[in-house]
């Protein structure tokens, strides 16, 4: 039985490691099918870079069904890219995947839809209400967004959802044979009507100096050029072999597809990037990364059960094993973007879970208390459950704005910024666990009391200093971009609050003003002022800061204010009924009141 204790932590880690390695072996088409794994890591243009085919099919089909992969008819689970390239080439199959996620109980009355598990459907099934839906949709746009409701936001979406699905289709497919001049106009006003939106670009340059061009506007080109693009020939008859279900015709123009773009020589044709891309799309490291930081917070809480060393140490090693792979995953984003780590909100949220993470594992380093376990699995997962909620709006690698493009500053101000955010949302975080266990358990005695105090301390400081700095540097952004160096900006704003703030109890704490309970206390007014800075400001919409709007975050924004306002509540009551004072433990190491002459609501 010993010998099976001190196993266990390093068999729940060989059998999580086995769960990551299965989830990284690179997906493969089988012998005597089409190849269109292999069609998915071929180049495409949209939102700004090149990426793989994998990598828009995966965005489009999230956007679409908030998923990256689809249940065929016959119940099987399908890639993404095989719902593009049905997409693309116009194919029937297209119509009949039940990949619209629609949850609204209005609109499914209104489209005549029954209720169903998972609420997905098919375009066919709700082909007859098409009309409708565009005219609804049409008259909630018309309206004030003050005055639109749910039912407007709902049918809103769906319409941009079936928008994605036409533009992805229309601008793939070739012209029709054109007979009459009312034939040429009719087309082009539908090429125009689409060249309206972002549309993928997925023809590469005929010759040097060239840009890639949407495939329609590609083939219109052609029709008047002496020397139309070759890579219109290999897309089209791609499109047209997968359309007609030819796997020898399909597989042969891919290999031809891709000896045109090795020979051409383009620039932007980088074979190795593109299909390291396919594969990290495939392992998605950060969705199992969530996975095993809520497995890690689980063996932490039985750890307070019983069984604390050795679950906790199975939670330690679980958790550094998981931030390798979230490390890894970091850097592979960087490889593939070229940019820094951080270069949109998405960036920011698994960035800052990193932070946490590495902190909370030198926590229990040091102190050997578990909470920095708990902690550090708690703000994985929290982080990495948001960047997911994020990802549905498209390409987690798109450049937000112009002015993020510099990668001096992405890797400087950004970053320490970032850095100061996690150090006074980790303080804020322990500072919680301190307070629900001192309250609710008898699990804080007067040594943990002192530990958390200085781990709170310790991280308080390291946020104010990077906070600082990270501000003092936006500035001199600013100054380079703008022409001065500060002008109250809302983000700019925010970043000065956790700054004041962290000073303010850091002060508070070395005047004696208050003691351990007072300073957590504050800590946690901090994780309101940091998601406020962090995420706050965007929604209002104002300054030069007023990027990565997220629709509805104000409502979770208002639910975590308030369950950090009742764990402040909470920490200011009377100490004498908290648990780990008054009852139940023998241990004379107890949090005592009647030792500690200031026993009071903030001390």
């Amino acid at each position: 039985m010993n010998r099976f204790i001190k196993l266990f932590p390093w068999l729940i880690v060989v059998i999580f490691g086995l769960y990551l390695v299965s989830k990284a072996i690179p997906a493969r088409d089988e012998d005597g099918q089409m190849n269109i794994h292999e069609f998915g890591k071929l180049p495409v243009v949209y939102q700004g870079r090149v990426k793989p085919f994998d990598t828009l099919a995966r965005n489009g089909l999230l956007v679409v069904s908030d998923k990256q992969s689809f249940i065929d008819n016959q119940g099987e689970e399908r890639p993404a890219i095989q719902w593009l390239l049905d997409v693309m080439s116009q194919s029937e199959d297209a119509y009949q995947h039940k990949v619209f996620r629609i949850h609204n109980l209005e609109l499914l009355d209104m489209l005549d839809l029954e209720r169903r598990k998972g609420y997905r459907y098919a375009i066919v099934e709700f082909s007859d209400n098409i009309g409708k839906l565009e005219d609804s949709a049409n008259q909630a746009r018309a309206r004030d967004p003050s005055q639109q409701d749910i039912f407007d936001i709902q049918i809103m979406a769906l319409a941009d959802k079936l928008g994605v699905l036409s533009r992805f289709g229309q601008s793939h497919s070739f012209p029709p044979r054109l007979n009459s001049r009312e034939d040429v106009d009719n087309l082009k006003s539908q090429h125009d009507y689409l060249m309206r939106f972002p549309l993928p670009h997925s023809v590469p340059p005929g010759v040097e100096g060239e840009e890639w061009q949407p495939f329609m506007r590609a083939v219109l080109l052609a029709m008047i050029s002496p020397d139309p693009n070759p890579g219109i020939t290999h897309l089209g008859a791609l499109f047209n072999a997968y359309h007609n279900k030819d796997v020898d015709a399909f597989n042969e123009r891919l290999i031809q597809y891709r000896q045109h773009l090795a020979s051409a020589g383009f620039v932007d044709f980088e074979p190795e990037r593109l299909s390291f891309e396919v594969k990290f799309n495939h392992f998605k490291p950060f969705y199992h990364s969530s996975v095993i930081y809520i497995v890690a917070m689980l063996l932490c809480i039985f750890a307070w059960i019983g069984w604390g060393k050795t679950l906790n140490r199975a939670a330690f090693l679980l958790i550094a094993m998981t931030l390798v792979v979230h490390t890894g995953a970091i850097i592979a984003r960087i490889y593939i973007s070229g940019y820094p780590p951080i270069t949109n909100l998405y960036g920011t949220a698994i960035f800052i879970g990193w932070g946490c993470v590495l902190t909370g594992l030198l926590i229990e380093v040091l102190f050997k208390l578990g909470v920095g376990n708990f902690v550090a699995s708690v703000a994985g997962f929290t982080t990495l459950l948001i960047a997911h909620f994020l990802a549905g709006d498209g390409d987690t690698l798109e450049m937000m704005q112009a002015v993020l493009d510099t990668k001096f500053w992405l890797s400087t101000h950004v970053i320490v910024i970032n850095l100061g955010y996690m150090g006074t949302l980790f303080a804020g975080l322990i500072a919680v666990v301190y307070i629900v266990r001192g309250v609710l358990t008898h699990s804080v005695d007067k040594d943990t009391e002192k530990s958390l105090g200085r781990t709170i301390y310790g991280v308080l400081c390291f946020g104010l200093l990077t906070s600082f700095v990270g501000t003092v540097l936006g500035g001199l952004w600013a100054d380079d971009s703008w022409g001065r160096f500060w002008g109250w900006d809302p983000k700019e704003n925010g970043a000065l609050i956790i700054v004041l703030w962290n000073a303010l109890i850091l002060h508070a704490r070395m005047g004696g003003m208050v003691k351990i309970r007072g300073m957590a206390i504050l800590a946690i007014f901090g994780n309101i002022c940091t998601a406020w800075s962090w995420w706050g400001v965007n929604q209002l919409g104002v300054g030069l800061h007023s990027y990565g709007f997220v629709d509805s975050v104000a409502f979770w924004l208002m639910i975590f204010v308030v369950t950090q306002l009742a764990v402040m509540v909470l920490g200011m009551t009377p100490k004498k009924s908290w648990r780990s004072v008054s009852g139940g433990s023998s241990s004379k190491n107890r949090v005592d009141s009647k030792t500690s002459p200031q026993v009071d609501p903030i001390t």
